[in-house]
């Protein structure tokens, strides 16, 4: 295990996040936890040979158009083209700048598939015509790709996020995804992976639907929510699979009470060494707060 991670505020921050949402796990098992994430979210190259068991997403092919949601649980960045490659029609909603950054590959996937027949569209999030564009698709069949725990999509200030429950905390959420579904009329479903005897396998979570005469605003609370208990149960027992504890302090998606002079305890396990720029100090990993030396 390298232990000079441990002065890393990339670390540091991993390790705040996972006390906060999973405050079970002891401080000291977060370096081993810290490793793990890190090895598993190395940029692997796409194997085509990998086979992958689609069968819970068959139905995909003939029913009605979904809002597919995906979340960035290792395998995620495949997840488009094996969908595609199964015959699955949709378009795919992503951010410009993630676009930009894998544009090669996915003007490909595009070529590919549009040799093959199908169409196979690229919407940006920050396009004003986006919901157009989206109510477009559904109405010509094709499903949604999203990526629900994404940094991109409606406002980024937390007043204008959905606070919902997670793991063992909460959560500010954007509220995109349950706003197109109440609009476009079209159900939300969240879809994951996971490895069984060497083999990659599509889970499904339950679809979530409007209920007849639920205000809009109860729906996007209420169908946020279900997404993520839905990603909470992919990671509460294999934390290292979501690759967002690395991040989630750039995502807006939390608040936090600084803490009074003199409630900080000097002795508190929770305090790590780091070295930011060149400095040497001290970070509270409850609190979220640095003393620099």
């Amino acid at each position: 295990m390298c232990t000079h991670n441990k002065q890393t505020w990339h670390y540091a921050l991993f390790s705040a996040h996972i006390h906060r949402y999973l405050p079970a796990l002891s401080w000291g098992e977060h370096a081993a936890l810290y490793q793990r994430w890190r090895v598993y979210h190395q940029p692997q190259p796409f194997h085509a040979a990998l086979h992958w068991d689609t069968s819970l997403l068959a139905d995909l092919k003939l029913g009605a158009p979904q809002i597919l949601v995906l979340f960035h649980l290792g395998m995620h960045a495949f997840l488009p083209q094996v969908l595609a490659d199964e015959g699955i029609q949709f378009d795919l909603l992503l951010d410009r700048k993630v676009f930009a950054r894998h544009q090669t590959l996915f003007a490909a996937q595009q070529t590919a598939r549009q040799e093959q027949g199908a169409c196979y569209r690229f919407l940006m999030s920050d396009d004003p015509q986006v919901l157009l564009k989206a109510r477009s698709a559904i109405q010509a069949g094709r499903h949604l790709l999203i990526f629900g725990d994404g940094n991109s999509g409606t406002s980024d200030q937390i007043d204008k996020k959905v606070k919902i429950s997670f793991l063992a905390n909460d959560l500010f959420v954007r509220k995109g995804i349950g706003l197109l579904s109440g609009l476009l009329g079209a159900s939300i479903l969240p879809i994951s992976h996971r490895t069984v005897a060497g083999k990659q396998q599509l889970l499904r979570g339950t679809a979530i639907g409007q209920l007849p005469n639920e205000k809009r605003e109860f729906y996007i609370q209420r169908s946020m929510q279900l997404l993520y208990d839905f990603l909470s149960s992919q990671i509460r027992d294999e934390p290292w699979r979501w690759e967002c504890w690395g991040y989630l302090h750039k995502l807006n998606c939390y608040q936090i009470e600084a803490p009074q002079q003199g409630e900080l305890d000097p002795a508190s396990e929770s305090n790590i060494s780091i070295v930011l720029g060149g400095r040497n100090g001290i970070f509270n990993r409850e609190c979220f707060c640095c003393l620099f030396m």
